[in-house]
């Protein structure tokens, strides 16, 4: 991650368009596919529209979302074949690659702390904690995992992330289209 995170007013159009959504809680685009569109972005604890600025704590505990519709169908028929417990049990099987999974967390969780510091003035509410104390993803028992997607999101930007370079492997390290899918963001909304 080189350089300032930012985003333009089609890369909003877009990640609605790719994410089904009308609304994203958008703090800029952490990643881009080769043909140019979001692929993962960083999100903003705080809606645009929100003038008390209060806190989204879901966006803060998993704070890089995928956005490539062409990933997430992948990453997810990944997940539904059953690989999230057999990627966990061979990482558990292994100290070495669950100390670079700890790893992995201790640098998401101080990537989430320094991100979030700026937006709150205040001490986080004791019932919050937990999500500021997660690992990757807002999980809370760093030997499971919750989402290949958030490891994977991770995994492009920290390399310790052994789940997301485990992910990016059963991938065939194939991270884009072979149609620029999202070319079609502006016409389907």
């Amino acid at each position: 991650m080189n350089g300032a995170i930012s985003y333009t007013p089609a890369d909003r159009r877009i990640i609605q368009w790719q994410l089904g959504v009308d609304s994203v809680y958008l703090a800029g685009v952490i990643e881009r596919c080769d043909y140019g569109y979001p692929r993962i972005m960083l999100l903003n604890p705080v809606a645009e529209d929100d003038e008390e600025g209060k806190l989204n704590y879901s966006a803060i505990s998993n704070c890089l979302w995928l956005t490539c519709p062409y990933l997430n169908d992948r990453i997810h028929r990944l997940e539904q074949s059953g690989l999230i417990t057999d990627i966990a049990e061979f990482i558990r099987s292994d100290n070495e690659l669950m100390a670079r999974m700890n790893n992995a967390h201790a640098r998401f969780y101080f990537f989430r702390k320094n991100l979030y510091g700026k937006y709150y003035t205040e001490e986080v509410p004791q019932e919050m904690l937990h999500i500021f104390n997660s690992g990757v993803g807002g999980i809370r028992d760093i030997a499971m995992i919750k989402c290949l997607h958030a490891h994977f999101s991770h995994y492009r930007i920290c390399d310790d992330n052994v789940v997301g370079r485990i992910t990016a492997s059963l991938l065939d390290y194939r991270f884009n289209c072979d149609n620029g899918k999202c070319k079609n963001a502006d016409q389907g909304r």
